[in-house]
């Protein structure tokens, strides 16, 4: 979960149901680092744009768990705690998903759903249609 791929009805349906979200790869592996929105952002909040994208996570109520082995990153990506994003704000990165984005995610997840089990290589029981937002 991160600003680029927020399946908002996909959420809200697991969280009614009691599950906590994790935010898996929040960070884009700093791929949304140099998006305009988030560099915008960071700029004016005076912020790293992992923070903006740890800080959205985090005002989302996702498990934020940023993954990185150098410790000045690690250092940044725990201040989080610090600021808020303003309610206009996150509304903006929370418009960043778009269609190319869930065909990718829907690409991957269709690769990937059975990998490392005895139905790899396979699409048995592969749920072919998912939730777009």
């Amino acid at each position: 979960v991160n600003p680029f791929l927020y399946r908002k009805r996909t959420i809200a349906a697991l969280e009614n149901d009691g599950v906590r979200i994790q935010a898996y790869r929040a960070l884009r592996d700093g791929k949304a680092f140099t998006h305009p929105a988030v560099a915008e952002l960071a700029a004016r909040y005076g912020k790293s744009p992992a923070q903006i994208l740890g800080r959205w996570c985090v005002q989302k109520g996702f498990i934020y768990i940023p993954k990185s082995v150098q410790r000045k990153r690690m250092v940044e990506n725990k201040e989080v705690f610090d600021f808020e994003l303003a309610a206009e704000d996150v509304e903006r990165l929370d418009g960043l998903t778009t269609g190319a984005a869930i065909e990718t995610f829907r690409d991957l997840y269709r690769k990937c759903v059975n990998r490392d089990t005895p139905l790899d290589g396979t699409m048995d029981g592969v749920k072919m249609d998912i939730t777009e937002d």
